[in-house]
């Protein structure tokens, strides 16, 4: 274990969670089957109602520890509540509805004993890597080798714990406007402390369902897709980080873009939803009009137009029926 008083738990699951009572016992009741069992879950309530509270109770688990937020603070201001509530070394953010793969805290614990003193332990995919394969990532390559999705094609704050002391250090998650991006923001700039160490393998899944944010809410895309510029740029500048950084940082937003602006167009193309496909085109000509993402308008206009294609012959394709 990475501590020997099993008093006080080694890790944290910080949890923000705003009026989804059921999604949220069902991610209690999976992490508390976690088979390693000395950590505790911070939950932050943003209802000021306290609906999630029955939940917590119904549970009876000291481990369990609740708080209702005054009022309603935003996501992200709820989810640092939950960082500065927790009472230990390490911390592992976490939705309430992504499912965690009960192994992680085992797996984690291990690489923190094997491989001490750095600010954050993951699983991320990385390419190129078998299955397991264990990587040592300087602070000063941390951002170039995490952003650079044809290096590390998936990461999620969910699968990872950072160091407590270097997540505050780092300003926690940043509270630019928008929650797009300001997981990946929190990862790179806590693991630019002490480095990480990285398993190739994913302890961690995004659910996806009609009542996820990033289903609506299109404004948040485009302020996203900016401060995150401005946020990690300002910040490779002030530790005098190299070129590969600030070319990872533009690979990450561009295939961030492509793949959250397709999605929204299959989603709603199936819905048949004409009035939100032209409110994703809008946000998605309001993206690539900002000067950094100049190098992505290519690869989307050929998306766009093998989308359209696609969707004519599938019109033909039933009338000939």
């Amino acid at each position: 274990m990475p501590v020997t008083n099993q008093i006080l738990p080694w890790v944290s699951f910080c949890i923000s969670t705003y009026k989804r009572p059921e999604l949220l016992k069902q991610q209690i009741g999976l992490l508390l089957n976690q088979s390693d069992e000395n950590f505790e879950i911070v939950i932050s309530d943003n209802d000021e109602e306290g609906s999630a509270e029955p939940v917590i109770n119904s549970f009876e688990d000291s481990r369990i520890r609740y708080f209702k937020n005054e009022e309603n603070l935003g996501m992200i201001r709820s989810f640092n509540k939950s960082i500065e509530r927790a009472r230990t070394e390490y911390i592992t953010m976490v939705t309430d509805d992504d499912p965690i793969d009960t192994s992680f805290l085992d797996a984690m614990s291990e690489l923190i004993r094997q491989y001490p003193g750095y600010s954050l332990y993951g699983g991320f995919q990385r390419k190129g890597k078998s299955e397991g394969y264990i990587e040592k990532i300087d602070k000063c390559s941390f951002i170039a080798e995490i952003l650079d999705p044809s290096k590390t094609p998936a990461i999620l704050w969910s699968s990872c714990i950072m160091k407590r002391s270097d997540v505050i250090e780092s300003g926690k998650i940043p509270e630019y406007g928008s929650p797009h991006l300001a997981d990946h923001v929190l990862i790179v700039r806590a693991g630019s402390f002490n480095g990480g160490i990285i398993i190739n393998k994913m302890y961690s899944s995004l659910t996806q369902h009609d009542n996820n944010f990033s289903k609506l809410n299109f404004e948040t895309y485009v302020k996203g897709c900016k401060e995150f510029h401005a946020n990690i740029i300002g910040f490779i500048i002030e530790k005098k980080l190299n070129n590969n950084s600030k070319a990872a940082v533009i690979k990450h937003l561009n295939t961030w873009f492509i793949s959250s602006v397709f999605n929204l167009k299959r989603y709603y193309t199936i819905k048949g939803d004409k009035k939100m496909l032209s409110e994703v085109n809008d946000y998605a000509k309001r993206i690539l009009s900002f000067s950094f993402m100049m190098n992505v308008r290519g690869k989307y206009l050929f998306k766009t137009c093998t989308l359209f294609l696609k969707k004519i012959l599938g019109v033909l394709r039933v009338q000939l029926l």
